[in-house]
């Protein structure tokens, strides 16, 4: 079977993504939900002429310096002052303080010095209007502060805060099963002993989806490398949104789960990419509409392509607008070879020399070598049919792990 390439396989997987549906959630919880409406300011912000500084509110002259100021009130935040000032009249005001209708500038209490019978002198030449948050200066009531398919961070979080959005209308989740396949695979709790291996694949991919906020998750466990057990557990996976598989999508006599997806009524999408680590990797969807991503066994392959296969199409399926990963641009530190034809996605390490970085490809034994995958800090990507990039050349680094 002809390997497509890696950026037409994504394609094809992302066009698995349905529409999801809508719920709402209190605050506290939106943390990486993705917003399905706009949020909007409720009010101008900043919503009144505020202080931004600790200091003395006057009216503009521009002679301040060359006189004695009358101290007429002192205005905190959350307080409210009212009254006639003259020209040589001011109030100390604080930090956030709404500033009175009587004054137009601010000058720091850095440039000012109060006298013993209770005046301020002020020791430079102010500017007008200096050191006042103006009143819709930020945003305007009804403007668009988080967009629709926004990811929420903490940053969004603050933002929905200050506009008293408590109740957010957020998109749903998908639902999640895992399943690891293979003879030799044993639980992290099971003791190994002989021909042997720990599963390492199934705890990489429900740690990274709980922390990329994905928690309607159902671990389905090992399925030995024989078609009923498989297929008992695909069916069983089948029920969620997404069934997510390690393991039996190679070309070897025991790699069936392509055959078992088949049997189970999945229709096949993708399978055979060309990118080096992960070229067996399938998709496809089943008769109710799931979705089922098939990584290979290998450790780097399911780490790099949970980050740039798995987690964009949940993204996408969540409802968010930004869903693919994001390259920095760095120069490799080295040569970067790529023994292949195919996309090469190569573990790198970012060094910081003097103030500037720079990117090195981490050695490694192959798609197992799981230790020096926990060094890397992202992968580098070795276009398709580029066989050496020398030091100095300028790569897409994408920043993963």
């Amino acid at each position: 079977m002809m390997s497509v390439s890696f950026e037409e396989a994504l394609l094809s997987i992302l066009a698995l993504a349905h529409e999801p549906d809508e719920r709402n959630i209190l605050l506290p919880d939106a943390l990486s939900e993705v917003t399905s409406k706009d949020v909007v300011a409720d009010r101008n912000i900043p919503p009144f002429n505020r202080s931004a500084m600790d200091g003395y509110a006057v009216r503009w002259t521009g002679n301040e310096e060359a006189r004695a100021f009358g101290i007429i009130g002192t205005l905190n935040p959350g307080g409210t002052w009212s009254g006639d000032a003259g020209e040589a009249d001011c109030i100390k005001i604080m930090t956030g303080a709404r500033v009175p209708a009587a004054f137009d500038t601010v000058i720091p209490v850095e440039h000012a010095e109060e006298t013993t019978d209770g005046k301020v002198l002020f020791l430079e030449k102010a500017i007008a209007g200096q050191h006042i948050a103006w009143e819709g200066e930020d945003a305007k009531q009804g403007d668009i502060l988080v967009p629709r398919g926004t990811i929420l961070r903490t940053r969004h979080i603050a933002s929905l805060a200050a506009v008293g959005k408590w109740e957010v209308t957020v998109y749903s989740r998908p639902s999640i099963s895992v399943l690891a396949t293979g003879g030799e695979l044993m639980e992290p709790w099971e003791r190994a002993s002989g021909a042997f291996i720990r599963n390492s694949n199934a705890h990489f991919l429900l740690s990274s989806l709980k922390k990329t906020g994905f928690t309607q998750v159902e671990y389905l466990g090992i399925a030995k490398d024989n078609r009923e057990e498989i297929t008992t557990k695909i069916r069983a996976g089948l029920s969620s949104d997404l069934l997510l598989i390690t393991g039996g999508v190679s070309e070897g006599d025991i790699d069936i789960v392509p055959d078992c997806l088949r049997a189970c009524g999945v229709e096949k999408a993708v399978h055979k990419i060309a990118v080096k680590p992960g070229k067996p990797i399938y998709a496809g969807r089943s008769e109710n509409g799931g979705v089922v991503i098939a990584l290979p066994g290998s450790p780097v392959a399911v780490m790099v392509h949970f980050q740039m296969v798995v987690l964009p199409f949940l993204r996408k399926t969540s409802g968010a607008a930004d869903f693919l990963p994001r390259p920095v641009w760095l120069p490799l530190a080295a040569d970067a070879k790529n023994k292949g034809e195919r996309k090469k996605f190569a573990l790198g390490k970012i060094e910081t020399v003097g103030s500037s970085s720079r990117v090195v490809e981490i050695p490694s034994r192959g798609s197992g070598d799981f230790v020096s995958a926990s060094r890397a800090d992202g992968v580098i990507e070795i276009p398709m049919g580029a066989r050496l990039l020398p030091a100095g050349t300028h790569v897409r680094f994408y920043p993963v792990f």
